[in-house]
């Protein structure tokens, strides 16, 4: 666009209508008469001085140059080979004396379209009143009138930029110290860029990475930008406003994952309209793990935290240390059954085969796509979920406490399918409940949640979503409701390295030793060898658990004995006495005790274990000693690194991170010694000037003219660009908070206090105990990531001067 600016004048009208003189010692104020209702709005602008006032007549003189080299004052006749480097001279100039500039006039030529002289003037020239409201002005600045600025031209013969007009004095006070906080020299450097970056990558709050930062600098006022600032970089700069972008910045970042490895795997569903509606992405290392855990899968959807409102869903498994790992995650456009068919397809096309067991929360949606896309698919529903909603359906009546009791023991403690079902009749009957029908829809459904109806099977000792709402844990505090896909995805590799480390961690844990044995059994010694140290844990705790056991023979048809185990257990201080019945073959040593231990969890019972005691076995049998937690196992994915996005660091900020850690080799050798830190500041110092004579001809000759972006370094390719953000999803009655049954729970715990006051005589424990197995199946606390920042300890000479070192050399690195 064109702008014909006139040439610069010497006197400028003042807000009354006067005229200042251009003398430049010295200003005359003209007399300003002035009605009442123009005194009334002159005492509304708050932000905005008189020309005429007392500061005028004080501050009429040059500003501090004690601290200035002569070539770093602005006079007439310096010469540039750019316009930019002009401005950035003046404005270097103003911070160091105190005063903020502002850019006021520039005239192009009406060919070319190419500017040819420029007029810089200190902010606070402004001689009109300010428009905006003053309780609703964010920045005011007071105008004073100040004349001072200077005028850049270019010269066309040379080919340069020449200063043809300067005017240093000011009609107020300038200060270098405050000048540090004026808004336009904010200003974050390209370490405080760097470690921001870093720690919200890690999760670190902003407020904790800004006291870092400021402990690092020796105070905040030595930053040179505030806590806003550094809000505001992760906002703009580290997360996309726009949700278009959002959508395909999220694209790059698979397509980036997958040039870096090709196994990893993401699928996405566009609409007819192009519009993103369902992502699926597997990393590497979880797709060469889940071929040695694909027995048991836990799916959980109920955490919805991102901008867009898509129901984030993960596929969680159980390594051999008994811990969770991920096995995938997706993002759903919505909760239908075709949604969630889309996502099992395109997981079972990743991993190739479809999962023996899946856990999953009580969703009609999913319950009908895994019977289409999973068919052969053990389907369980998570049991915490379900006792939960007990006190919201039952609460009510007026029996509650003994019918809570009588329900848990009919589910938890049913030895046969058909004692259970014989019981719940009798149950219905007692509290005649035959006409509530969530009861009903429940003993309907009693195969997919009544422990008993999955004997025999292999669940991994879960029988709850409780390991997915686990890892939902670690993105808890991190993403909200505003949270961009692109940090949701980048969050998700940091739970990946997580998770990574957390198992090398344990692998390093069992190559190292072996805990001692509880007890003196030499079937114990044979688990101590071969089982990981968490799952041999469980292990002995079988084995001691079998000193409370007494094993009798109820008859015997050769070679199979038929024993009855009696186990003394301790619940609620009272001691009660479980009966067992297992079956023991003398010929194949092989044993299967009612309690379904080791088909369930693969860790044999304390009921087994005296049976091998009674008849003199020593060693176990080999179909006892499960692969799946052996320590001595080479894993594939062990020696697979989960993807990292290294990509997502500018290129600078590369840069600067190598010459950072090549810096503190240097400086952590030749702190201890107060010469050599003297050296070592004077070689710093050599070098800086060394590399700004450098850069400075480098400019003169002008050789960069283009200078590299920062930024991505990769390009959308055809069809990307094209995709547009998802509508935003309205999900089944969730509430706004993260998980679905955070209200429900405030509400259940605000009514048990209530009643508890009113009613002692009821008690409800939060934690459930199986009186059968002793197992508890409420919710267990979730696992808890931590991470630290790195701060200089004041206390220790060593960090005081390899943080001055450091400090310095930050400011040397990124000047």
């Amino acid at each position: 666009m064109e702008c014909v600016v006139a040439e610069p004048v010497d006197c400028v009208p003042s807000p009354g209508g006067n005229e200042i003189s251009s003398n430049p010692n010295k200003i005359i104020v003209e007399p300003l008469v002035v009605d009442h209702v123009q005194m009334t709005k002159a005492t509304q602008m708050l932000d905005v001085s008189d020309v005429g006032s007392d500061e005028m007549d004080i501050w009429d003189e040059l500003p501090d140059h004690g601290t200035l080299e002569e070539d770093e004052i602005p006079s007439d006749g310096m010469r540039f080979a750019k316009l930019q480097l002009a401005h950035d001279f003046y404005v270097s100039y103003a911070k160091k004396v105190g005063f903020a500039t502002k850019i006021r006039t520039t005239t192009f030529d009406k060919i070319t379209k190419e500017p040819v002289n420029q007029a810089i003037h200190c902010n606070r020239d402004r001689i009109r009143g300010s428009r905006v409201k003053t309780p609703t002005c964010k920045n005011p600045i007071s105008a004073a009138g100040c004349k001072a600025r200077i005028y850049v031209k270019f010269d066309k013969e040379k080919q340069e930029w020449l200063f043809f007009k300067v005017e240093l004095r000011h009609a107020h006070p300038c200060s270098a110290k405050k000048a540090v906080h004026y808004r336009e020299y904010r200003q974050l450097s390209m370490h405080a860029k760097y470690v921001i970056q870093n720690n919200d990558e890690a999760g670190i709050r902003p407020n904790k990475t800004f006291l870092s930062l400021a402990n690092e600098a020796g105070g905040p006022s030595n930053l040179g930008f505030s806590e806003k600032n550094l809000r505001n970089y992760i906002t703009t700069r580290l997360r996309t406003s726009n949700a278009n972008a959002d959508v395909r910045e999220m694209m790059n970042y698979f397509m980036r994952m997958k040039d870096i490895n090709p196994n990893f795997f993401y699928a996405v569903q566009l609409d007819d309209e192009c519009r993103f509606r369902s992502a699926v992405w597997v990393d590497a290392r979880c797709r060469a793990s889940y071929e040695y855990y694909e027995d048991v899968v836990s799916l959980d959807s109920t955490y919805s935290t991102n901008r867009h409102g898509l129901p984030f869903a993960s596929f969680v498994g159980i390594n051999h240390h008994g811990k969770s790992t991920l096995l995938g995650c997706a993002l759903l456009g919505n909760e239908e059954i075709p949604s969630y068919e889309w996502v099992f397809t395109q997981w079972l096309t990743c991993m190739g085969t479809a999962p023996q067991c899946i856990i999953t929360n009580q969703c009609r949606s999913m319950f009908g796509a895994i019977r289409k896309a999973l068919p052969n698919t053990r389907h369980r529903w998570c049991i915490w979920h379900i006792m939960k909603k007990f006190p919201q359906k039952l609460g009510g009546y007026r029996r509650y406490g003994e019918l809570y009791a009588d329900l848990r023991n009919i589910v938890f403690n049913s030895r046969m399918e058909e004692s259970f079902e014989r019981k719940w009749f009798e149950f219905m009957e007692e509290y005649n409940l035959h006409d509530n029908t969530w009861l009903l829809d429940l003993y309907d459904d009693r195969r997919m949640w009544v422990p008993i109806f999955f004997k025999g099977e292999f669940w991994a000792v879960m029988r709850s979503t409780q390991r997915s709402e686990s890892m939902h844990a670690f993105y808890g505090g991190i993403l909200h409701s505003k949270t961009s896909l692109v940090q949701f995805v980048h969050e998700y590799d940091n739970v990946l390295g997580s998770k990574e480390q957390r198992e090398l961690e344990d692998d390093a844990v069992d190559s190292r030793g072996v805990i001692p044995c509880a007890t003196s059994s030499p079937m114990e010694k044979q688990f101590q060898q071969e089982y990981t140290t968490s799952m041999f844990r469980d292990v002995q705790v079988e084995f001691v658990k079998k000193a409370d056991c007494r094993a009798s023979v109820v008859t015997e048809d050769w070679p199979v004995v038929y024993m009855k185990v009696e186990e003394k257990k301790l619940v609620h201080d009272t001691m009660i006495c479980d009966s067992y019945v297992v079956h023991f073959d003398r010929s194949t040593q092989e044993v299967r005790c009612e309690c379904n231990l080791f088909e369930s969890s693969g860790v044999l019972c304390c009921h087994c274990l005296e049976v091998f005691h009674l008849f003199k076995v020593y060693k176990v049998p080999s179909c006892y000693v499960l692969p799946r937690w052996s320590k001595n196992i080479k894993r594939k994915h062990t020696y697979i690194k989960s993807s990292h996005d290294v990509s997502r660091s500018d290129v600078s900020h590369d840069a600067f991170k190598g010459l950072c850690a090549h810096f503190y080799n240097i400086a952590q050798e030749f702190v201890n010694d107060d010469d050599e830190t003297a050296l070592l500041h004077a070689a710093l110092e050599e070098t800086r000037a060394k590399l700004s004579e450098h850069r400075a001809k480098k400019r003169s000759e002008s050789v960069a003219e283009n200078h590299t972006s920062i930024g991505s370094q990769h390009s959308n390719v055809p069809g990307v660009v094209d995709i547009q953000a998802p509508p935003l999803v309205t999900t089944k009655g969730r509430p706004k908070s993260k998980r679905l049954g955070s209200t429900l729970e405030k509400s259940l715990n605000k009514s048990s206090r209530r009643k508890n006051k009113n009613a002692s005589r009821v008690v409800r424990s939060n934690t459930y105990q199986d009186t059968n197995t002793g197992d508890p199946i409420a919710r267990t606390v979730p696992e808890q990531v931590g991470s630290f920042s790195y701060q200089n300890r004041t206390g220790d000479r060593t960090d005081q001067v390899t943080g001055s070192l450091g400090h310095w050399f930050n400011r040397w690195v990124t000047g």
